[in-house]
């Protein structure tokens, strides 16, 4: 069977959008440090002792992946780490839930966000595009036009991710007001 190849813009769209997120994240998790290591700590899946390590370890490994998707030559790389990265967290994230420990932070920089299986699921969406964006492409020369469209497209995805990220951070606040 061979794959669909697709334009090279959306693979370009695509991997904007996802060096925008694991950047804007990565960025916040700089900033605060002690809160995603306390966040990582919440999760219960490693020892203790390991946490500071690790919580820099995933903050670095963030801001890896961001910046290969930034560079076409480093793209393919950063598109497979990028959704290794995503499914380790979601997989952190779903044993929790299983655990029935839904009142923890996710600890995905820049909100207070608790888990959820909302959390998951666009997660796992975002590492499909991803996958969609390591699918071989069409050779074909590239236009200004092309460049001007996958800025636009990138920056719209990236968007669409952060309001996504905003509703799930406003569920439980919206429920908690219904219920009052």
């Amino acid at each position: 069977m061979t794959l669909p190849l697709i334009d090279p813009v959306l693979t370009l769209v695509l991997c904007w959008a996802g060096a925008l997120v694991f950047l804007h994240g990565a960025f916040a998790k700089w900033r605060e440090r002690e809160i995603f290591a306390a966040a990582l700590q919440n999760y219960e899946l490693i020892p203790e002792v390991t946490v500071p390590t690790a919580s820099t370890a995933l903050i670095l490994a963030e801001t890896v992946v961001g910046l290969m998707l930034l560079v076409p030559a480093a793209s393919p790389l950063g598109q497979v780490a990028g959704i290794g990265l995503l499914l380790l967290v979601t997989a952190a994230i779903a044993i929790n839930l299983l655990r029935g420990r839904t009142e923890i932070s996710c600890g995905c920089g820049g909100n207070d966000q608790q888990i959820s299986w909302g959390l998951v699921a666009r997660n796992l969406g975002f590492a499909a595009l991803l996958g969609v964006a390591a699918l071989p492409h069409v050779a074909r020369e590239w236009l200004w036009l092309d460049y001007a469209m996958a800025a636009f497209g990138g920056f719209t995805l990236a968007g669409l991710y952060a309001v996504a990220s905003q509703l799930l951070g406003n569920h439980p606040r919206l429920v908690a007001l219904r219920d009052a």
